[in-house]
């Protein structure tokens, strides 16, 4: 009997060693292929991979475009500003830095705090502070905070032109005016800065130099006159607080053009810290609030009148000696008339006679003239916020609607369509298009964008427009209601209006009015149409004595800055047109910058008002200023000693040439 060998209890022992060796000999070779193959073949598209995971590319705001008027003044400019952020992952004592960010920003601890214990990688803490603030903060030397350089938007002239220029907002978009409306080409084409990210793929913080070198964007050359832009919101105002009236407007075009001259609206504000101010303060009436116009409405049933070659100059109408009743209401004279042709209906305002008029004509000629000299209907306008106006289907008049509207109820218009169909009167009856941007410019000044005169339609013959511009002209002479809105030695066409305004608990308010004077000048050389419209006046509600005497301050300003010169014998002369070109004249160029001695005063002569608050800015240089322009003078003189909380006084004056 054969006997078995003894087996070797350490056998399989080796084996599985073995197999486990040539295992990691096999893993080992796979992994070196592996990393031959991510080294030689897929190198260039991992590190592509890891860029995209930790890098992030986010889009910072340009700098704004200028806004200009036409004498090219600068009305809203982009200065560089300090802002502070936090990441608050490397802030290691919230409550002590946040005790010593509040007390050099002025803010509440508790908010300070509150930011800086975000979970948020990024936050700001206050964008936009001023230079010393920005000094305070840099001083601290604080872990985890820093500052960086951001365009912030400066209007010069604080409210001026307020509602028609609007605002930006922090992150520089326009919000409202024409910076809303001109926002992508005043902020021009976005940059995209590298932003490193964690993770979860929020983003760090951007670099600070990201912000630096923004591009700009194109400028804006509004049509809008600073000069008279400051007289009509000066006459404006005091007639509104003359009169203890809740607001107002007052608008100024050029007829043959549709140029907005000046855009005024009262209350105003400051767009520079326009979240002081009351939303409802940011309107611009002059597009968004529909009035019933009143008796300056007559002026176009007279046009009516005059399309329809149907009524004589001498016919007369019997006017009921001031009382007459139609469809169950009586209309009320101010005064007892009986017979007056049409020129004497305008001229004394009858309702009664207007009325008499529309009823001759019939609704659907009344409307059809209406509805051509845009009443119902938006302008158009390059502005934000046109209201339409209502102007109802002629269809839906009961007679004793016809009549109401024939005086200027039962309709509302805005001050723009008002001022608007006034300029096609002027115009030789032909309605223009208004407009508020003339040009958009880039850097170099080369024309990107121009408007250009628009017609809109014929609306009267242009015989009938001056037999019309006529019978205006009886308003402001003697016996007429608009004497006060004379301006001598011009001849003034125009029209009074006073409107009652609706009840809120129905009818219309025996105490609460609107007072209107709109018309041209010079009447038989037209060169501005002018509105002007008085909110709720107290004591004197006329139209003529409320708002007329304002209207004849902003026309005198009108002919002087169109320079206008007083009639001759047998003719006006007037401003000499500038050739026309091709192209906008590019903006004032921008100034060197001022050398700035250590200790001494610069020299500031010759500089523009942007360069000049540039400068103040970054050097914290204490400024009062005197005028508009560019410097002409100054104290203390170049050179001198710059003591410790002294200030510079500058004068300044247009450029020859300029606005």
């Amino acid at each position: 009997m054969n006997q078995r060998a003894p087996r070797d209890p350490h056998r399989w022992q080796r084996l599985r060693l073995m197999i486990v060796a040539w295992g990691f000999a096999l893993a080992a070779v796979v992994l070196a292929g592996r990393a031959v193959y991510l080294q030689w073949w897929q190198a260039e598209e991992l590190s592509s991979r890891a860029q995209r995971e930790f890098l992030k590319k986010v889009e910072v705001v340009p700098r704004r475009g200028i806004i200009y008027d036409r004498q090219q003044q600068e009305l809203a400019v982009s200065l560089d500003t300090e802002s502070v952020y936090a990441r608050p992952l490397s802030v290691k004592t919230p409550q002590e830095t946040g005790r010593l960010l509040a007390r050099a920003l002025e803010l509440p601890p508790e908010q300070v705090v509150a930011r800086l214990k975000s979970e948020r990688p990024f936050v700001w803490i206050e964008r936009r502070i001023s230079p010393d603030q920005a000094e305070a903060v840099r001083a601290l030397e604080l872990r985890g905070v820093g500052l960086m350089t951001e365009p912030r938007r400066f209007y010069p002239y604080t409210s001026l032109a307020c509602h028609l220029l609007g605002f930006a907002g922090l992150d520089a978009k326009g919000l409202e005016g024409v910076e809303a409306r001109y926002d992508a080409k005043l902020k021009g084409p976005a940059v995209l800065s590298t932003s490193l990210r964690d993770a979860l793929g929020r983003t760090i913080h951007l670099t600070p130099a990201a912000f630096t070198n923004l591009p700009e964007g194109h400028h804006l050359i509004l049509t809008l006159d600073r000069r008279l832009q400051y007289q009509a919101e000066k006459a404006l105002a005091g007639a509104v607080i003359k009169h203890r009236a809740k607001g107002g407007l007052a608008v100024v075009v050029i007829p043959q053009t549709g140029e907005i001259l000046a855009c005024a609206s009262y209350p105003v504000f400051n767009p520079n810290v326009f979240g002081d101010y009351p939303k409802d303060t940011y309107r611009n009436r002059v597009v968004t609030d529909a009035f019933e116009p009143g008796s300056t409405f007559k002026m176009f049933v007279a046009a009516a009148a005059l399309n329809s070659g149907k009524i004589p100059l001498d016919r007369t109408f019997y006017c009921e000696q001031g009382e007459w009743g139609i469809g169950g209401r009586v209309i009320h004279d101010t005064h007892s008339y009986a017979n007056l042709t049409l020129p004497e209906i305008i001229k004394v305002s009858s309702n009664i006679g207007a009325a008499k008029v529309g009823q001759t004509l019939g609704a659907k000629a009344l409307h059809e003239t209406f509805k051509a000299f845009g009443f119902g209907d938006p302008t158009q306008v390059d502005l934000p916020g046109e209201a339409d106006g209502i102007l109802r289907s002629a269809n839906a008049w009961r007679p004793v609607d016809l009549a109401n509207i024939c005086f200027g109820q039962g309709v509302a218009v805005t001050g723009l369509q008002l001022v608007s169909a006034v300029a096609a009167i002027a115009n030789g009856g032909v309605l223009m298009k208004p407009h508020a941007v003339k040009a958009v410019v880039d850097q170099s000044g080369h024309l990107v964008e121009e408007t250009t005169p628009q017609v809109v339609r014929r609306v009267m013959e242009a015989g009938a427009a001056r037999s019309l511009t006529q019978i205006l002209e009886g308003v402001t002479q003697p016996g007429g209601t608009g004497t006060l809105a004379r301006v001598e030695p011009y001849s003034v066409a125009g029209k009074t209006g006073t409107a009652q305004k609706l009840d809120p608990k129905g009818g219309y308010s025996q105490s609460d009015y609107l007072a209107l004077f709109t018309g041209f000048l010079p009447a038989d050389d037209p060169k501005a149409a002018i509105l002007v419209l008085i909110d709720t006046p107290r004591g004197q509600h006329y139209g003529g004595v409320v708002a007329g005497p304002a209207w004849a301050t902003i026309a005198r300003a009108a002919l002087e800055t169109l320079e206008v010169q007083p009639p001759a014998p047998g003719s006006l002369l007037v401003k000499r047109s500038a050739p026309a070109t091709g192209r906008m004249a590019p903006p004032a160029p921008k100034d060197p910058t001022p050398e700035l001695a250590a200790g001494r005063v610069p020299d500031l002569r010759g500089h523009s008002l942007r360069q000049v608050l540039r400068l103040a800015q970054e050097h914290r240089l204490p400024l009062t200023l005197n005028g508009w322009g560019r410097v002409t003078s100054q104290d203390p003189a170049p050179g001198a000693p710059l003591l410790p909380g002294g200030s510079l006084h500058l004068t300044m004056s247009p450029a020859e040439g300029g606005a």
